[in-house]
């Protein structure tokens, strides 16, 4: 039993890469980053399995969702991916009983490990596209039209090609441009945002 968390861990890691690094990596709406223990200090406190049912089931009143908006994983994969962040943010399940500031040594003896591994094209439209709903247009719906995404609520089309992001449409709203350009430029397997976006007002014409 005491190496089934290392097992998880292991099998988390490409779950982790292909869905749950979108925010954790970024710290995109307020997630708690894999590079910062300090995040997941008050998580840890409520235990390994309060952690596997907030991951599954979503948490209100924030930008984590049933699944992190994945609902194809099952919940195996996502208790796995969840194993995977304790492990490398130094979990241990006498942290739980422990202060926090007891654990000091075990950080510095595991520091986090970042992954610099590409991510496919497919992904990684779904991912920025996914992200730009939950900050730009929460409960918006994300639609494939003619192999773009298209962020309903906010008029942003997206598209991905040997990891240049290029973001298309007219927002209604100026400042939208930017904070969607940012959005973009935020994750690490971006090589080069394409901002082809126009204030919807510009195309106004007497």
């Amino acid at each position: 039993m005491a190496l089934a968390p290392n097992v998880h861990a292991a099998s988390g890691e490409a779950v982790y890469k292909a869905t749950c690094n979108v925010c954790h990596d970024s710290g995109a709406g307020n997630a708690p980053r894999v590079t910062q223990r300090d995040d997941w200090a008050p998580r840890w406190q409520r235990g390994r399995a309060a952690m596997h049912e907030a991951a599954i089931k979503g948490v209100p009143n924030s930008a984590m969702g049933p699944k992190g908006g994945f609902a194809h994983l099952s919940d195996d994969e996502v208790k796995a991916a969840v194993d995977y962040i304790l492990a490398r943010t130094g979990y241990q399940e006498s942290l739980v009983i422990k202060p926090i500031a007891a654990a000091p040594a075990v950080v510095a003896a595991r520091p986090p490990q970042v992954s610099n591994a590409p991510v496919d094209d497919k992904v990684l439209l779904q991912q920025v596209a996914e992200v730009l709903r939950k900050e730009l247009a929460p409960g918006a719906q994300i639609e494939n039209v003619d192999g773009k995404l298209l962020v309903r609520g906010v008029n942003i089309r997206v598209s991905v090609r040997d990891a240049v992001v290029t973001l298309e449409g007219t927002p209604e709203k100026p400042d939208v441009i930017a904070r969607a350009e940012a959005i973009a430029k935020s994750f690490r397997s971006v090589q080069r945002v394409d901002n082809r976006m126009v204030a919807a007002g510009l195309l106004d014409f007497d």
